[in-house]
């Protein structure tokens, strides 16, 4: 049924809104309550359209307009000013008016919001069918880690010729990665984005995808989420500003790329300024040749130093500090080695890794350098070190230090 519900504590009002109404006839039925039991009563009646009369905003007509999901409100009041306005907006109303307003301005809202609810209706059964079959991650309108690459990928391929945009890629701090999931951060971006913008969940960060916002558009909307989130929880950015010749998979690296370099400099946002498409890397994996190109190598180096070995030294250095307090860390990375210690009761062992030139990192653990300097050793393909494998890795070093 196609219900309106009027919300007021004035019978003279919801007669006045009834009679106004009726001029409409696309209504079954025209139903009101007070505001003491409107929460229940539009449980009940599942209403297309929901008006709300009260002379003054206070705790409670926020709580409610703010706990009712996908019905279009329409505020009316005797007068209103800037900042009531703004706190309405911001807690979920539709549109507004004063009483005083004329029928045609009074009806043209009414319509108006009526559009709105069938465009809502009809993007919350788009939802839910999303949801019910994993594109959305479950109890949220964001994608999810498996379809996250695709549905970027075909906006990007469909739009980025014809309209500016931006992506950014966000995670939280590494000192407070432990702390906080992704849902919270996720939600904090939601509540400041526009409708059209796109957020996507990867496994340990969340990319924004921002139609026609330039990289200071971008970087604004960063500044406002870092200022409303408050300085307990710090959070680190990559931003990239999209041109239409820019493939998917270049794209992702190297907005990747930005937000490593944000999590070196903690609680920092990196913007890729003017990146050019770059040689392929898979030069790399033809290990039978001779490289003799030792820059494009060393840059190769780099980025694999900071997109997996640093974030890992740094992640697993906080889980050791928070959970062996008596354990004493040590680690650093450049461009010669990368080095992670553990100290404790006369034990001092050391995780390793060196750059001997070839295409190729060799690895060294040094089980107590106080009792024995022979370490064991492998050695693996510069293409083949990921961040899994460091981190499988470092947990092994560090159970065995500890048992």
């Amino acid at each position: 049924m196609n219900n309106v519900v009027l919300i007021c504590n004035e019978k003279s009002i919801i007669e006045t809104l009834k009679l106004n109404l009726m001029l409409i006839r696309k209504f079954d039925s025209v139903l009101s309550c007070n505001l003491l039991n409107a929460e229940k009563f539009i449980a009940q009646n599942q209403p297309q359209l929901i008006i709300l009369y009260a002379v003054f905003i206070d705790e409670s007509i926020l709580n409610l307009i703010k706990n009712i999901v996908n019905v279009p409100i329409l505020f009316i009041t005797e007068k209103i000013n800037d900042e009531m306005l703004l706190t309405l907006y911001d807690v979920g109303i539709t549109d507004y008016l004063t009483l005083d307003s004329s029928k045609t301005e009074f009806l043209v809202r009414v319509v108006n919001c009526l559009k709105k609810s069938v465009e809502v209706k009809k993007a919350a059964r788009n939802a839910e069918i999303l949801d019910q079959i994993g594109i959305l991650k479950k109890g949220t309108e964001f994608y999810s880690v498996k379809y996250t690459p695709a549905v970027f990928k075909s906006f990007i391929n469909n739009y980025s010729k014809i309209i500016q945009m931006s992506i950014m890629a966000v995670a939280p701090d590494i000192g407070v990665k432990n702390r906080y999931n992704l849902d919270y951060l996720a939600n904090f971006f939601k509540q400041n984005l526009r409708e059209d913008d796109i957020i996507g969940f990867s496994s340990e960060k969340l990319y924004i995808l921002m139609p026609n916002t330039n990289k200071q558009g971008a970087l604004d909307v960063y500044n406002k989420i870092k200022n409303t989130i408050g300085k307990e929880y710090t959070i680190c950015a990559g931003i990239l500003e999209i041109k239409n010749n820019m493939k998917f998979d270049f794209i992702k690296k190297k907005v990747d790329e930005a937000l490593s370099d944000a999590l070196l400099l903690k609680n920092s946002v990196v913007v890729q300024e003017n990146p050019s498409v770059e040689m392929p890397m898979n030069w790399l994996d033809k290990s039978n040749k001779k490289h003799k190109n030792f820059k494009l190598f060393k840059k190769a180096l780099m980025k694999k130093i900071e997109n997996a070995i640093t974030p890992v030294f740094y992640q697993k250095q906080q889980i050791v500090e928070q959970r062996l307090f008596e354990v004493e860390v040590e680690q650093y990375t450049n461009e010669k080695e990368s080095r992670f210690a553990l100290k404790k009761d006369g034990k001092y062992s050391v995780f390793e890794i060196t750059y001997p030139g070839a295409v190729k990192l060799d690895f060294y653990i040094y089980k107590n350098l106080y009792e024995d300097n022979t370490p064991e050793y492998k050695s693996y393909e510069l293409p083949k070190v990921n961040e899994k494998l460091i981190s499988d890795m470092l947990d092994r070093f560090i159970k065995e230090f500890n048992s």
